[in-house]
């Protein structure tokens, strides 16, 4: 805990550092090159912008280059929780800097603009949506890049994780997932762990007769997978139902036992 607490601790002083910077050198060039030589306001502002501008890209580096520092301590869900909520933080900043330069107050902006304050509410509250959809994601499900997983009943592998969205490679391509349809079940993902006794939630084993949906064909149990099970079909064929398909009942396989009159008749014949 101390190591994590120290890491924040350094990520929150080079930020401030480089805010200090940022108002000690506008100050500078107040005091020491525009007031000498009378620059006009319009090119004063110009500067003043891409002071703030370019030490902000400075704090927007220094936050992405120690998130592989924070997820080697803290783990990549938090680093990257916390890497956005920092993102978002240096975004109102830059955009209240900017506005003060400009002499422009964001309140009466927002007050005398009656369209723009709805428009913008309606955007920062989706944006902020988002982000919380985001942090739902990262803090209750235990997803993490690289996990094999079954998306809507399609395997693929997770290949990047934001505050926003979600990637995962499939057989048929990327497909990209905002959070937002994560966290409300609108998508169903489902993390696929190691492969050990697996085949015990199924009511059949790799070996047993079975009666399939397709055109009710009886075969028998091939191979059982974390994905698939496999089914040799009496008709020579082989057909592949993906595991999440039977478990959530979209598929349904009847496994086929001898009644007990028959087990008792070829007990008597034995």
């Amino acid at each position: 805990m101390a190591r994590h607490i120290a890491s924040l601790r350094r990520l929150v002083l080079y930020l401030i550092v480089t805010l200090l910077l940022t108002i000690t050198t506008i100050y500078v060039f107040h005091q020491f090159i525009a007031e000498p030589i009378s620059l006009s306001k319009l090119i004063t502002q110009a500067v003043d912008i891409l002071i703030s501008l370019a030490f902000w890209s400075a704090a927007i580096a220094i936050v992405r280059r120690f998130k592989p520092l924070m997820a080697q301590r803290i783990g990549s869900q938090a680093a990257t929780i916390i890497q956005y909520l920092l993102l978002a933080i240096a975004i109102l900043i830059i955009t209240f800097t900017i506005l003060s330069i400009i002499q422009v107050s964001a309140t009466d902006l927002l007050a005398s603009a009656g369209i723009i304050s709805v428009t913008a509410g309606l955007v920062v509250s989706t944006f902020v949506g988002s982000l919380l959809s985001g942090f739902v994601v990262f803090t209750t499900y235990k997803f993490k890049v690289g996990d094999d997983v079954i998306l809507n009943n399609i395997p693929g592998k997770i290949t990047e994780m934001t505050a926003l969205i979600m990637r995962i490679q499939t057989d048929a391509g990327q497909v990209t997932i905002p959070n937002s349809a994560i966290a409300s079940g609108g998508v169903i993902i489902t993390a696929i762990g190691d492969y050990e006794g697996k085949e015990s939630r199924f009511h059949y084993k790799v070996g047993d007769r079975v009666v399939t949906p397709f055109m009710n064909e009886q075969g028998i149990i091939k191979e059982i997978t974390p994905y698939h099970t496999v089914i040799h079909l009496d008709s020579g064929k082989e057909i592949t139902y993906l595991n999440n398909s039977i478990v959530t009942g979209a598929v349904v396989i009847a496994k086929i036992t001898p009644s007990p009159s028959q087990t008792g008749n070829k007990a008597a014949q034995s």
